[in-house]
């Protein structure tokens, strides 16, 4: 597969690691986190400070961290956080919750009468412990669209906000949800985004490109070289996945699919309405490229990049699709 990959820029003056991540050309794909559910606390922005001072958590949500993390050692299945920017501030605790399902994420949102310092709630009671949510009372979620949670939290690092905020002023003037968000990783990729319920994380959007592809205006193919993956997969059967987006266009967000990974071997099933297929192929390292992580840090890394062998498909379903 042909990727258009973002044009190459000279580095900025400013050295921000974004400015470096376009001006090397790097490939993004295989770089989103592996989620099976996602929690997304609607917090004010000086919240997002508190949340991340760990030193400072109560025992009680030091607690909460220590549960989560067990969950996942016990069952391999890992989760988002998310904080988000309520349109309104001082607001009670409000989550949107998001669990890997048919076509992506299946949203559910929550309301409480917890003050916004009580987060821990938040995450025990839609990720550990939730029955409990019984106890919230439910909100009317929207039947369609996409959810963009935009990175604009500068203040962990300078490319977020540089890129982040015209993005997300961009969404917002086009009347497309979207949301201020806190770091989730990937300063490097700014402006970088969440798309929910589709689960693709995006990378290097401008504001023009992020409307776009909000609204699905533009073919996956054109933007294949933004795609930093879909977060229902581990990261090399990211690479397959983006390749049969591109074939099957954004159809192939209503596709159901797991992954099995042995070393550089990726098996995808999928069931695309109702057609039920298998994908195959191998996935290798590609080159290298040496970038920063942080713009406040001038350490460089090694960033892996991935080469796509040949993809064989068999659809096990009468049913043709067009992959």
């Amino acid at each position: 597969m042909t990727v258009t990959r973002p044009a190459r820029l000279a580095p900025a003056r400013s050295a921000l690691c974004a400015d470096a991540s376009r001006a090397a050309g790097e490939d993004p794909i295989g770089t989103a986190p592996h989620w099976q559910e996602v929690t997304v606390l609607e917090l004010d922005v000086p919240m997002w400070a508190r949340l991340r001072d760990a030193a400072n958590w109560t025992p009680e949500q030091q607690g909460v961290f220590e549960r989560l993390r067990g969950k996942v050692e016990a069952s391999g299945a890992g989760f988002g956080l998310l904080m988000s920017a309520p349109a309104s501030p001082n607001q009670p605790l409000q989550v949107r919750h998001y669990r890997l399902g048919k076509g992506g994420f299946q949203r559910s949102d929550y309301q409480s009468a917890h003050p916004q310092s009580g987060w821990a709630h938040g995450l025990i009671d839609t990720l550990l412990e939730p029955q409990n949510l019984s106890g919230w009372q439910r909100v009317e979620r929207p039947s369609s669209g996409s959810d963009i949670h935009v990175c604009t939290h500068g203040t962990v690092d300078a490319s977020c906000g540089r890129y982040g905020v015209p993005v997300y002023a961009a969404l917002q003037a086009a009347g497309l949800r979207s949301w201020r968000t806190g770091h989730f990783g990937g300063h490097r990729f700014a402006a970088t985004a969440v798309d929910l319920p589709s689960g693709y994380l995006w990378a290097h959007l401008t504001p023009e490109l992020a409307v776009q592809v909000a609204r699905r205006e533009v073919h996956p193919a054109e933007v294949a070289g933004h795609l930093r993956g879909f977060a229902g997969l581990p990261p090399l059967a990211q690479v397959l996945d983006r390749e049969l987006l591109v074939r099957s266009g954004w159809n192939w967000l209503r596709a159901q699919r797991r992954a099995e990974v042995d070393g550089e071997n990726v098996t995808l099933q999928f069931d695309l309405d109702g057609v039920q297929g298998v994908a195959r192929a191998h996935v290798r390292p590609a080159p290298s490229l040496q970038l920063p992580g942080s713009s406040h840090t001038p350490d460089l890394g090694d960033v892996r990049q991935w080469h796509l062998g040949e993809v064989s498909l068999d659809l096990l379903a009468e049913t043709q699709v067009t992959v």
